[in-house]
């Protein structure tokens, strides 16, 4: 399949997509000819820039020389390609200076750009959403300093949460701001896990960091609020105190400089307001937690690509012409069509998810606002788990089909799998998002953000009139009325199984929409058959989730037997 022709279908397919066109007018900009028109040149972009600097960064890796991180060349010139291209501000709000087209379109430009170097693409996201929290919460002297570097790429951006023993776990962290008047702030602590931390290709970094400020006149205490501020990495012409204590080792995306950072009594400015730092942050973790969806498609989608062609090509059983290409054996073709299944019912939710997304962000309807917002908060979880499951399992199995060869560096699905499986860790592990989903989402808000994703699904599913897709969408509601009324530690034990239950029946929908949409050209018949496949057995794969996620907390009685005396 041409992946422009499929991205651009998927996104005419995308639940929410003709409203989010009709909610602005730079939305309805989102032409077919535009759409075209991006996608292709982002194809070339990432063939021309990104597989060089892929090649050559996962070789080589970054570097710790005389306290600063060094890059590779190849990186330099691939962001200043990116920035002159205009890439970096696609889907940002006019307001302050992006194009203001959909974030759906957004996320398939990242997908293009990804599957020839996703490290490339953990530069981009923290600045695209550094940029809008600035707009959100920065006041006027900031904005102006700051916010234009951030929209034209000669400033990068990072986001920092996790210290040493305090990673998803924020109540533990040790950051200290301490005033220092006339608005600014002196920031001193230990952050880790930082992507591009340091780097040398933009002229300085703005460093979103959290850190505890105690109320005015009190001595700093464990249990001061927690606030959000920005610490620019340089400041009037000087580098601040902020060093680069080390670089993780890691075992993929070595283009991706990761840092353990010491601020030193760094200089910095408050965001928003005292206490409200994590909840702020959340505007940009949420972009975050989306592209991470996208990324682990793109390393899915490329993957599946090479495995497709692979085994149009291999021959195996007999000499010569008549030996058979392996695409003809029925195994393969089980697992060709496995692969393509995953990557397009991924793809068509991560577009829903940025459509209802969008829809909360710009809708002038009420009830359309809150729907979408809803939506979103109930597919947000499953995207970020889905994608980093989906780009490692896809990536493996297609080693699977390629036998030996994939299992070398000759074909690039070995670095695909290195690269995706950080996906289901950073930005809030597999856990977390299924206590998310099923804690959160199911049990609290009355339910609302459940209830939107029925709302949505339903009448798809319906049309559709599938056995075991309905059999799937009647054990992910009688799952949920148990688990949303279940004991605590019930809920809590059960939840990663719901969590997948609630992706399995999402993928569903999708199938469905890609079945019921089918044109009858040829690209239309294979979304629907690879559709097909992923109804081929939802029914059992729903009720073997659903078991599990309402075994409770009994299943892990025997976990005691590991605990120390």
């Amino acid at each position: 399949m041409d992946i422009t022709a499929t991205i651009a279908r998927h996104l005419a397919l995308s639940p929410g997509w003709d409203a989010v066109r009709a909610a602005s007018e730079s939305f309805a900009e989102a032409s077919e000819e535009l759409i075209e028109q991006v996608l292709h040149s982002a194809k070339g972009f990432g063939e021309d820039y990104l597989a060089p600097l892929n090649a050559a960064a996962d070789v080589a890796g970054c570097k710790l020389v005389d306290g600063r991180v060094i890059t590779v060349p190849e990186h330099k010139a691939a962001w200043e390609a990116f920035r002159e291209g205009g890439w970096l501000m696609l889907d940002a709000p006019a307001e302050i200076g992006g194009m203001g087209l959909p974030t759906a379109l957004g996320n398939a430009v990242q997908e293009m750009m990804d599957r020839h170097g996703p490290a490339f693409g953990m530069m981009p996201v923290p600045s695209r959403a550094a940029a809008r929290l600035l707009q959100a919460y920065g006041d006027e002297a900031v904005q102006e300093r700051y916010l234009a570097a951030l929209i034209d790429g000669s400033m990068g951006a990072t986001i920092g949460i996790s210290e040493p023993d305090a990673g998803s776990d924020v109540r533990r962290l040790r950051s200290r701001a301490e005033p220092l008047g006339d608005g600014i702030w002196s920031i001193t602590g230990e952050k880790c896990w930082i992507s591009f931390g340091d780097q040398d290709i933009t002229t300085s970094i703005a460093h979103l960091l959290l850190a505890k400020t105690a109320p005015e006149g009190q001595a700093p205490s464990p249990k001061d609020p927690i606030s959000l501020f920005l610490v620019p990495s340089d400041l009037d012409g000087q580098r601040q105190p902020i060093i680069i204590r080390r670089l993780e080792e890691k075992l993929g995306l070595h283009a991706s400089p990761t840092c353990v950072m010491g601020v030193e009594g760094a200089k910095g400015y408050l965001l928003g307001e005292i206490g409200r730092g994590l909840p702020q942050l959340f505007v940009m973790i949420t972009n975050m937690r989306l592209a991470t969806g996208v990324m682990g498609l793109a390393i899915a989608s490329r993957a599946a690509e090479i495995a497709h062609g692979y085994a149009a090509e291999r021959r195996q059983g007999g000499n010569g012409p008549q030996a058979m290409l392996i695409n003809q054996h029925r195994d393969v073709q089980l697992q060709l069509l496995s692969l393509s299944a995953r990557v397009e019912c991924l793809r068509g939710l991560i577009y829903a998810t940025a459509n209802a997304a969008d829809l909360a962000r710009v809708s002038s309807d009420p009830a359309q606002k809150a729907q979408g917002e809803a939506l979103a908060g109930w597919l947000l979880p499953i995207i970020k788990t889905l994608g980093g499951e989906t780009g490692f399992g896809v990536a493996s199995d297609a080693i699977q089909v390629l036998g030996g060869a994939g299992y070398t560096r000759e074909w690039p699905v070995e670095q695909g799998l290195r690269d995706a499986r950080v996906l289901t860790v950073f930005e809030g592990t597999t856990g977390m998002q299924a206590q998310d989903l099923a804690l959160r989402r199911l049990r609290g808000g009355g339910g609302a953000a459940y209830q939107a994703f029925l709302a949505a699904a339903k009448p798809d599913i319906a049309v559709l009139d599938h056995a075991g897709l309905n059999a799937a969408l009647a054990t992910l509601e009688s799952t949920a009325e148990t688990l949303a009324v279940a004991e605590q530690e019930d809920a809590e034990a059960g939840a990663t199984a719901f969590l997948s239950l609630a992706a399995i029946v999402a993928q569903g929908w999708i199938a469905a929409r890609l079945i019921t949409g089918n044109a009858g050209d040829p690209l239309g018949q294979q979304l629907a058959a690879a559709a097909r496949f992923a109804l081929s057995d939802i029914a059992p794969r729903a009720h073997l989730a659903s078991a599990q996620a309402l075994a409770g907390a009994a299943r892990l009685e025997g976990f005691g037997a590991f605990l120390e005396d």
